[in-house]
């Protein structure tokens, strides 16, 4: 993920660190599901 551009306030920068991080998470939780996928096949 690229962000582009200023960050106006700390609420935005902080909606947008939240945002990355739930991203992290997202990929990391998709990663160990196809590892399950795959050792269930």
């Amino acid at each position: 993920m690229i962000i582009v551009g200023q960050v106006s306030n700390k609420e935005e920068a902080m909606e947008i660190k939240m945002i990355a991080k739930m991203s992290i998470v997202a990929q990391r939780a998709r990663f160990l599901g196809s590892q399950l996928k795959d050792k269930s096949s």
